[in-house]
C-alpha cells in the first residue's frame, strides 16, 4: 500500500512538474512569428515523434532594424504546420508554440493521482482520530 501511494505520488509530481515547465516555456519570454520550414517524424505507432525545425528574427522588427535570423527548433509545431508563420515564445535556439493543450493536459492528469493521495490520507487520518 505504501509503495503504491509513493509511486502515485512520483507520478503525480512528474506530471504536475513537466505541465508547469512546458506551461512557463511557452507562455513567458520573448515572441515572434516564426516560419515552420521542415518537419521530420520518426518512430511509428505509439512512439512517433516529430521534430520541426524552422526560422524566425530576433534582435529587430526587421533585418533593416537590426534584426538578425535565427534558425532552430519549434517545440510544439508538427506537419500541419510547414510553410506556416506561427506565434511562439524564444528560449535562446528554440521557439515554443503557444499552445495550451499538452501543458494543461499534464497538469490535469497529474491532479489525478495527487487528489486520489489527499482523499485517502484524509480518509485514514479521520479513522484514526476516531479510534
Amino acid at each position: 500500500m505504501i509503495f503504491a501511494a509513493i509511486v502515485a505520488a512520483i507520478i503525480a509530481a512528474v506530471m504536475i512538474g513537466s505541465g508547469i515547465f512546458l506551461l512557463v516555456q511557452r507562455q513567458t519570454g520573448p515572441r515572434a512569428v516564426a516560419t515552420v520550414d521542415d518537419c521530420k517524424t520518426t518512430g511509428s505507432g505509439r512512439w512517433t515523434s516529430t521534430h520541426c525545425t524552422g526560422s524566425w528574427i530576433v534582435g529587430g522588427s526587421s533585418l533593416l532594424d537590426g534584426g538578425h535570423v535565427v534558425v532552430g527548433t519549434i517545440d510544439g509545431a508538427d506537419a500541419g504546420n510547414v510553410g506556416k508563420t506561427i506565434d511562439v515564445t524564444l528560449r535562446g535556439d528554440t521557439a515554443y508554440t503557444r499552445g495550451l493543450t499538452l501543458p494543461l493536459m499534464l497538469i490535469g492528469l497529474g491532479l489525478v493521482p495527487a487528489i486520489g493521495l489527499m482523499l485517502r490520507a484524509r480518509m485514514l487520518l479521520r479513522a484514526r482520530a476516531s479510534s
